[in-house]
């Protein structure tokens, strides 16, 4: 490695030491110089055990260059002393909005991936370039505060942070410190195809930087507008915590007199987007355009009474609305097993672990289940706890195949020598 001391002190791994405890993490690498670069920073970090770090990559099979790829971040992590993993992208691939879906597809395998993991920090290597490129992209889309606010240095998604500690450094800066790393890296071909949008905003940076519109100026406004944005989260998280309510974390209550206290739209938007996000598990927001429609829809006297938006059920009642998950939606989630070590997320919802070791699986209650809560009793028609019954079928429920030992939500257990621990996902 060239000049190897003249960087170990860089100041980016301190930026990446801030989000460093002593658990373990895993790294997002696509094989590019930025995510290599991260991969070297994270050599260099001492507040880390190597074996302590997952590299994350995916094989997205877009390209037939795909697998080797994948095969060299695995390479250059064993070379830094990290374990890897590499997570491929199964099924049809798309034919348009390749881009998005393939982003979106990538941080479902990671985040995945994480959550089964017990990871709880997932760590990007976004630079203050694609800040300034993901500004322009959102303003060409007329976004509000939240989308001209850019990326945050961390998102939470239930049990997993996304973390960008990079966000105010240059990519020129990674390119820097790749030239006195032995790693090498690759270039994706379609980050100067100009028939994607963020290419062709690459091409006209410099002349707005003439302008005085460049990455200083950008990166100014979006401190501004994050500021602002964390002024709204703020009256937004005392009105859910003043009006909102839930059962085990099965379905969630919206007191009607929200709607009397507040008329602001801007924040009756964002405290319907914050629950059916913690609902749907989902790390998008829904579109706005529909988060719009589900409001006017509440506001408005009408004979529907109920509407579904991004697997997320939505009901009226007299003095509330009541949100759950969607049965349908949530039946496609993994079977996956309880584990004795840590909690083991399900569902993007609900986080469980038994007492000891068995052949469990944990998957929803679905029909199967009511029945045989219904036959006990413990299940009404009409539901449970004033949650309905098409709620409860989407409530986590362990099962010895088609037998069903327990339900944690409930109170529910078949065998006395059994424990099942659950924690429901609440970052609302």
């Amino acid at each position: 490695m060239k000049n190897n001391k003249l960087i170990k002190d860089l100041p980016e791994v301190e930026l990446f030491n801030k989000f460093i405890s002593d658990k373990p993490i895993a790294l997002a690498v696509s094989g590019g110089p930025d995510s290599t670069a991260m991969m070297q920073i994270a050599a260099f970090s001492k507040k880390i055990e190597k074996n302590k770090v997952t590299v994350l990559v995916v094989d997205h099979g877009l390209r037939k260059e795909s697998k080797d790829e994948a095969r060299l971040v695995s390479k250059n992590a064993k070379l830094l002393g990290f374990n890897s993993k590499i997570l491929r992208w199964e099924g049809t691939k798309p034919k348009t909005r390749i881009q998005e879906i393939a982003r979106k597809t990538r941080y479902r395998l990671m985040t995945t991936w994480c959550k089964k993991e017990g990871i709880e920090r997932l760590f990007l290597a976004h630079h203050l370039d694609d800040q300034v490129e993901t500004f322009l992209m959102r303003l060409g889309k007329g976004s509000g505060v939240d989308g001209l606010a850019a990326m945050n240095f961390l998102t939470e998604i239930s049990s997993l942070q996304l973390v960008r500690p990079f966000l105010e450094i240059p990519k020129n800066r990674f390119l820097d410190i790749l030239d006195h790393s032995n790693l090498k890296w690759v270039s994706d071909p379609s980050n100067s195809n100009l028939n994607y949008k963020r290419s062709r905003i690459r091409e006209i940076l410099p002349i707005l930087s003439k302008e005085g519109i460049n990455s200083k100026q950008i990166g100014l406004v979006i401190k501004r507008m994050q500021s602002a944005k964390n002024a709204l989260n703020s009256q937004t998280k005392k009105l859910l915590e003043k009006y909102l309510s839930n059962t085990e974390g099965i379905a969630y209550f919206l007191d009607k007199n929200l709607f009397q206290e507040i008329k602001d739209r801007e924040i009756l938007l964002r405290v319907l987007e914050k629950i059916i996000m913690n609902i749907s598990g989902s790390i998008y927001p829904p579109r706005r355009n529909k988060l719009e429609n589900i409001l006017i829809w509440l506001l408005k006297e009408n004979n529907a009474l109920a509407r579904t938006l991004n697997g997320v059920v939505v009901r009226k009642r007299k003095g509330e609305f009541i949100f759950y998950r969607e049965p349908d939606d949530c039946y496609k989630s993994a079977v996956t097993m309880p584990l004795t070590t840590r909690y083991n997320c399900w569902d993007d919802r609900f986080f469980i672990k038994a007492n000891k070791s068995n052949n469990f699986q944990i998957r929803a209650l679905g029909n199967a289940g009511t029945k045989v809560l219904k036959e006990k009793k413990i299940l009404k028609r009409q539901g449970f706890q004033n949650v309905p019954l098409s709620a409860w079928k989407t409530a986590p429920g362990i099962w010895s195949k088609k037998r069903l030992i327990s339900v944690p939500s409930l109170g529910y257990c078949k065998q006395k020598d059994i424990k099942i621990y659950i924690k429901s996902n609440n970052i609302i």
